[in-house]
């Protein structure tokens, strides 16, 4: 905390004389806004003299607002943000004191929009320096459903086996007007008709985590009054080939405010269940005493899970004047239900000869004390003197989890087994965030702090086999500080540059066996470099940036967990983290976006399977767990999403292709040199995602769309079954206002959305053919009465910290 506060002083020494420099001169304020009166931020605004030379020079803050210093007489304003048209307009100022210019409105560039047709429906993006921004608000996108409906349908995102993700990026993390989202039911419950845009980061800057790859920011529209309102949201999922499927959901979400006080709460019910059937052939090969064994396992496995949660939250802002809010929320989740039951029929042989034929049966439940999760935040953000923004977070964020275990194993041909076991784990996090932003030159310069500290204890017991108890604790404080400059240049571009650097303390305490203490202590600087600018009608982003990526502290526990007779599981205490170099262009021109990035990561972190040869182990058991590759490496994504209209019909295609390149040279005792050159290249996986939408008189809303996947490698696993996900909706808005919607949705329409995978470990092999639980219908229904949006500004200060502590 110290080093925090020293941080916060010497930013404010080097602020100091700017400020002081600034009341000697004229003050020109003013804000920038679109034709619909929605701000625009982040605009460059610089006047001229006569002779053309740049006199001042500022960027707009996030709501829109500038301020100028300059000396009395005549200049030339402009202001200039891509994908607008440059508004330029005289300026005369007389003695030294303050001039308003009130709302300066920006045009959009027609050219990148033309024909009337398109320009009515579409959802328009265009580039904004940091990444791609899809206008929702008066196009197709605006009734789509939800927040997360929208989201799926954002050029650069796609919503696919592993959820939403940013085209080559991975998940991103998602902000709604500046507040991070740690539900993902608030996705849900945010309808698509408040939002104003949605912001595509591809090339996040150093004021968030290293460990963020990309970045969603949602802007809600702006909503006037004041009083009560309310939102209501519910709905059923039904699978079309289990009965037990069923998954409703409900969530009330309250808003009051009066003056400049906004209260705010909710309570939100999630129900989930899923269905895996699935045909695996796993061959394990052993070096014992120089004769290579071959252990074969071939069965089958059905795996279904069920989950009910309960999650609640309340907050207030305060509105202290103009440019100064205040506020707080808390958050608490209870799991309500989780169980998980595993059946596998396994038949065992050794070197071609059945040696035992298994079936298994294991379940997971909550075990007490009673799971749950809790969070807080307090923020204040505010403008000092027009030009100091100041933005600082402190929160807290706790977890605990406990699963009773047991596996019954019944063994035609060997003995049979009972196995017991318990696991709890317990997370805390303390973490503080500032940023001081202040306009120099003819950009704008953001200059940060932030510290995360976590805590977490794992205990583990286990009875009926020979597996070792466990006990740890974690500790790990990160301290950041982190630096951003960027300027816009007439007729030149918008060129952005920032640096974070992080300085981790990492501890790890194994009670139970000190050889396996581990401590380490590492510093990393991050660079961010960006440009954006236009070539013609063509709309251009280059940039480059480093990011890590931490191993959850699951992944770190040294705790073995017993899956089967011959499949066991464990952390790794090893790890390191991995570090990537993202390198990335983007073009945009009328409806058509392109975009490719190349990522080389080192240390990559992947899930292995191994032999675990070791005393008083049984021959055939093999060890899951995850390890840093000893190989670069690189991937390549690039696609093209293409968004024309053509009268009430709307498309929106993504086509694409994500070539790899991996060699690994591995453990093989079937070789003379005992290892051997493992290639997964040259199987790049292409991909096509196309939504249609039909706009309809009444409110009606039809749509038909889905995700192709080819087959090819991805990281050490190839998938060898093309994917399909057919979709479909029917959507009617009622009421005048369009405040009820009703929605029926089905997905894996054609039940072709499989993955069938192999991999290839050097000693250790799977085949695997999968059945998922994909092919279901959902109906839902949302209200909402007097909606005005929360003015809630917390941001967090605690990044990607929480998604390591499941």
């Amino acid at each position: 905390m110290k080093k925090h506060i020293r941080i916060l002083f010497l930013l404010a020494l080097t602020l100091c004389p700017l400020l002081s420099r600034a009341q000697a001169e004229s003050i020109v304020r003013g804000s920038v806004a679109d034709a619909a009166a929605a701000p625009l931020g982040f605009a460059t605004v610089f006047a001229t003299t006569p002779s053309g030379k740049v006199a001042a020079g500022s960027s707009a803050d996030e709501n829109g607002r500038f301020e100028l210093k300059l000396a009395p007489g005549t200049y030339t304003l402009t202001v200039s943000l891509i994908g607008y048209q440059d508004l330029i307009r005289p300026l005369e100022l007389g003695a030294a004191g303050s001039s308003e210019l009130g709302v300066l409105t920006l045009q959009e560039d027609t050219h990148m929009l033309e024909g009337a047709s398109v320009r009515a429906v579409m959802p328009k993006t265009k580039l904004t320096g940091e990444g791609l921004q899809t206008n929702v608000r008066g196009s197709v996108l605006e009734n789509v459903g939800t927040a997360a409906d929208v989201l799926a349908k954002t050029p650069g995102l796609v919503k696919g086996q592993n959820g939403l993700e940013v085209i080559g990026k991975g998940a991103p993390l998602i902000y709604i007007n500046g507040h991070k989202v740690s539900d993902s039911g608030e996705l849900e419950r945010l309808q698509s008709n408040e939002i104003q845009n949605v912001e595509v980061i591809t090339n996040p800057g150093p004021q968030y985590d290293a460990t963020v790859t990309a970045v969603v920011r949602i802007k809600t529209v702006r909503r006037q009054g004041e009083g009560f309102g309310f939102k209501f949201n519910a709905s059923d999922e039904q699978s079309l080939q289990w009965a037990k499927g069923n998954d409703p959901k409900a969530g009330l979400d309250v808003n009051y405010r009066n003056g400049g006080v906004d209260y705010f709460g909710g309570i939100n019910f999630d129900s989930g269940s899923f269905r895996q059937i699935s045909q695996s052939e796993a061959v394990s090969w052993f070096d014992k005493g120089g004769v290579v064994n071959e252990f074969k396992n071939t069965g089958d496995i059905e795996a279904q899970d069920f989950a009910r949660e309960l999650f609640t939250n309340a907050g207030v802002n305060w509105q202290l004047s103009d440019n100064h809010f205040l506020g707080g929320k808390i958050e608490w989740g209870r799991m309500l239900r989780f169980d998980d039951e595993t059946l596998i029929h396994l038949d065992v042989s050794e070197n071609g000869t059945l040696v035992d034929r298994l079936s298994t049966v294991s379940t997971d439940a909550l075990s007490s004390p009673a799971p749950f999760k809790l969070g807080a935040n307090l923020y204040y953000n505010g403008v000092v003197r027009q030009k100091l923004g100041i933005d600082v977070n402190f929160d807290y964020y706790g977890t605990r989890n406990t699963t009773a275990s047991a596996a019954a194993e019944t063994s035609a041909m060997t003995t049979d087994a009972d196995v017991h076991s318990d696991s709890r784990n317990e997370n805390r996090l303390y973490a503080a965030k500032a940023v001081l932003s202040y306009p120099v030159w003819k950009g704008q310069l953001q200059l940060g702090t932030e510290e995360t500290f976590s805590r977490r204890s794992d205990r583990y017991t286990i009875s009926g086999v020979a597996i070792p108890a466990s006990s740890a604790s974690i500790r790990e404080d990160n301290l950041a500080g982190f630096a951003s400059y960027a300027f816009f240049l007439p007729h030149l571009g918008q060129i952005s540059a920032g640096a974070r650097y992080e300085h981790v303390n990492y501890d790890y305490r194994d009670e139970l066996d000190p050889t396996e203490d581990r401590f380490r202590s590492y510093g990393n600087l991050f660079p961010t470099l960006s440009y954006a600018g236009a070539l013609g009608p063509v709309q251009l982003m280059l940039n480059y940036s480093a990011k890590t990526r931490r191993p959850g502290y699951s992944q770190l526990s040294g705790a073995i967990r017993y899956n089967s007779r011959y499949i066991w599981q464990s952390g790794n205490a090893r790890l390191q983290p991995q570090i990537s170099h993202n390198i990335g262009l983007t073009a945009v021109w009328k409806w058509i976006t392109f975009m490719t990035s190349y990522i080389r990561t080192d240390d990559a972190i992947m899930l292995w399977s191994e032999p675990y040869v070791k005393p008083g182990v049984a021959d055939g058991v093999v060890l899951v767990q995850p390890r840093n590759i000893d190989t670069p490496y690189r991937k390549l994504t690039a696609f093209v999403n293409l968004t024309p209209t053509f009268g009430p019909w709307n498309l929106n295609y993504t086509l694409g292709a994500t070539p790899q390149w991996l060699n690994l040279n591995l453990a093989d005792p079937r070789t003379a040199s005992g290892r051997r050159t493992v290639s997964f290249n040259g199987k790049p996986i292409f991909f096509a995602q196309f939504l249609n939408t039909l706009n309809l008189k009444g409110g009606w809303q039809l749509e038909l769309g889905g995700l192709v996947q080819t087959r090819g490698y991805t990281e050490n696993v190839y998938l060898k079954k093309a994917y399909c996900d057919i979709t479909a909706a029917v959507q009617k808005t009622l009421l005048r206002d369009g405040s009820l919607v009703l929605r029926l949705e089905g997905s894996d329409l054609a039940r072709s959305a499989v993955t069938d995978i192999d991999t290839d470990f050097g000693s250790h092999t799977i085949s695997q053919i999968n059945y998922m639980d994909t092919q279901r219908i959902k109906f839902s229904l949302r209200y909402s009465f007097n909606t005005v949006q929360s003015k809630y500004r917390g941001t967090g200060a605690d990044s990607d910290e929480k998604a390591r502590m499941k």
